[in-house]
């Protein structure tokens, strides 16, 4: 059981990047196709990496996600 939930991470610095921190986006982890939010943007060398909130009443966080990675989702 979780009792508590983790406190967003405030980015200090501007990051030019596709999507939005709490876009709900889908990307490949494991080898299947996850849904998650969009929970930290950050850079890490020349490329930009996501930490991604996945899961519902118990969240858990796949950290350092690649942009190239995360699959866009389609509106109707």
């Amino acid at each position: 059981m979780c009792f508590f939930k983790k406190k967003k991470q405030e980015n200090k610095e501007e990051i030019d990047s596709k999507y939005q921190l709490g876009e709900m986006i889908r990307f490949r982890h494991k080898g299947e196709v996850s849904t998650g939010y969009i929970y930290r943007i950050f850079q890490k060398g020349d490329g930009v990496y996501y930490d991604i909130q996945i899961g519902g009443e118990c969240p858990a966080i796949i950290e350092g996600v690649k942009e190239e990675t995360i699959i866009p989702r389609k509106t109707a």
